[in-house]
């Protein structure tokens, strides 16, 4: 009889711990924290910081600048029963590189002829756990508005407003080493020739 139950309890452990992981992230990596995008901001259409919807002028004052974005970042950890008091310096991420890329609403998304060519960048930006970090980074880069397709916007005025849709995807590693899973965030852009305040 004691058999059986020995058995049995040997059973049921074996079929707990043949159950795969808790979530699908905790499958793709052997980090034990998480990047999360909270918001991606830029200059509205008269030049205020922290627009949602951010407009690009593709050309100010006669010259090409780039147009730039904020990321407002946090890290959090995997285990739900965990707290700020009880997580580790290891645990914070650093970022280290964000991709940009672009595409349209009509499906026209060929790089260099519809949308411009997307790029990615090298940073060093480091989000602890339950912190909140603005992480800057360019968007739409001086060389792409001198490309198809933002250069035929030039000097037309507002007769032709392009709409873009920004991926913006963040790597990084925890502080322990371990890769993160990428986390991706997505904002409108509005590129014209909207001319200079006078």
């Amino acid at each position: 009889m004691k058999i059986k139950y020995l058995l049995l309890i040997v059973f049921v452990v074996c079929i707990i711990f043949s159950f795969p992981g808790c979530n699908k992230l905790e499958n793709s990596t052997t980090s034990a924290s998480k990047l999360i995008v909270e918001s991606i901001t830029g200059r509205d259409l008269e030049g205020n910081e922290d627009s949602t919807t951010i407009f690009s002028d593709v050309i100010t004052e006669g010259s090409v600048v780039n147009d730039n974005a904020v990321a407002g970042l946090t890290t959090v950890v995997l285990d739900p029963f965990a707290c700020a008091a009880t997580c580790t310096y290891y645990q914070s991420i650093l970022v280290d590189q964000v991709d940009v890329r672009y595409t349209r609403a009509d499906g026209l998304n060929t790089p260099g002829v519809d949308v411009p060519y997307g790029f990615s960048q090298k940073v060093h930006m480091v989000v602890g756990v339950g912190e909140k970090v603005s992480l800057p980074f360019v968007l739409i880069g001086h060389n792409a508005k001198l490309e198809s397709p933002l250069v035929e916007l030039i000097n037309i005025g507002q007769e032709k407003i392009l709409k873009l849709e920004a991926e913006i995807t963040f790597h990084g590693k925890d502080l322990g080493g371990h890769r993160t899973e990428s986390v991706k965030g997505y904002v409108s852009v509005w590129c014209a020739d909207f001319g200079d305040s006078t």
